[in-house]
């Protein structure tokens, strides 16, 4: 019985085996058929590898039981979630070995300290790289995970790093970057793959010259600020729309973001589907908001608005007081079935309190 079993197995196909192995993680592909025979042994050799070290035990056993006998060429997808496990990894293998990346994950990252980029100038070697995520810790070294967050940026949008791109996520978890355009970005003139994008913080100006590269976006996300500095012109005409493809956009705006820009931004997205944008009191306008997006995303199904202010001042709860009784009458808002929300914030320094303007409309 064993024998005939052992024959059956013996005359697999090569694609049969893969099939097989894809059902497997790359620890569990190791530990049940690693030795069984000289073949399997060839075909597991050529099999692509999805690693994912979420848990700290996985990546002990794989270094210890795994590593040695692999190709760094078969790793299609790789995530870590530790800096030591970073740089222990990549110690053994370059980035630019891992030529057949499709994915990488780095996340609770700290700074290389490298003024040279020496690390993330390899990037330029993934050539077939579909998903980038990058989570920077900034207590440690954030000076330089901001240079090394903007020099990642700059490679990708200005000379091509990862040209088959499509998720493109970094942070670099610092306050310092909130403020900051990135030094030497060059307006981009071609698009790019990308379709998702999520950054914590981005000046306005570097954002205008991203946008033609973002012309296959759908998905943009900023969590912390969009700011806007007022000593740089920039230009707001718009002689069509960019970003046609992008259905969901949500981003934090600065205290100096004026309805102006807002409108700049939503003339880019003229089949906006989903839009969550935390604000300041100053553009707490029910009229303002309706002309707006009436015009300018006719295709709004979801909106999350959140105007910020202090609690106690009298200009913030007269706005908010306004802008309730306009939603009462404007038909734009009652044919939304608009809520608005107080929600008050005591553990903020000033104390603020968020007015948050929600509609939802169910497809048809």
């Amino acid at each position: 019985m064993s024998e005939t079993l052992h024959s059956g197995i013996e005359f697999f196909s090569v694609e049969l085996w893969r099939e097989v192995f894809d059902y497997f993680n790359s620890n569990d592909l190791w530990y049940s058929f690693r030795d069984l025979n000289k073949r399997i042994n060839e075909i597991i050799d050529q099999t692509m590898l999805h690693l994912d070290f979420a848990k700290h035990e996985n990546y002990d056993y794989y270094m210890k039981n795994i590593l040695p006998s692999i190709n760094g060429a078969n790793i299609r997808s790789l995530k870590l979630q530790n800096f030591n496990e970073i740089k222990h990894f990549f110690s053994i293998y370059s980035l630019n070995s891992l030529i057949q990346l499709r994915l990488l994950s780095l996340t609770f990252m700290n700074s290389f300290n490298d003024n040279s980029f020496q690390f993330w100038n390899q990037l330029s070697s993934l050539k077939y790289l579909q998903s980038l995520k990058i989570m920077f810790r900034g207590y440690s070294g954030c000076g330089y995970c901001i240079e090394e967050k903007e020099y990642i940026i700059r490679s990708i949008f200005n000379k091509d790093f990862c040209p088959l791109l499509r998720s493109f996520s970094i942070e670099a978890c610092s306050r310092r970057s909130w403020k900051s355009t990135i030094p030497s970005l060059i307006p981009t003139t071609k698009a790019t793959h990308m379709e998702y994008m999520s950054i914590d913080s981005l000046a306005f100006i570097d954002l205008i010259k991203l946008l033609p590269a973002l012309q296959n976006i759908k998905s943009f996300r900023s969590d912390h600020e969009l700011t806007y500095d007022n000593k740089q012109q920039q230009n707001m005409t718009i002689p069509m729309p960019l970003l046609c493809k992008c259905i969901r956009l949500h981003i934090h705006l600065s205290e100096d973001m004026t309805f102006e820009h807002i409108e700049y931004l939503l003339k880019h997205t003229p089949n906006l589907q989903d839009l969550c944008l935390r604000s300041w009191h100053h553009l707490l306008s029910a009229n303002k908001w309706e002309s707006i997006l009436s015009v300018q995303c006719p295709k709004l199904l979801k909106l999350e608005l959140i105007c910020t202010g202090p609690i106690g001042d009298d200009y913030f709860h007269q706005a908010s007081d306004n802008f309730q009784q306009e939603c009462a009458i404007i038909p734009f808002w009652t044919e939304r079935n608009v809520t608005i929300t107080d929600d008050e914030d005591h553990s903020a320094p000033d104390y603020r309190s968020n007015i948050i303007i929600r509609f939802n409309i169910e497809k048809k």
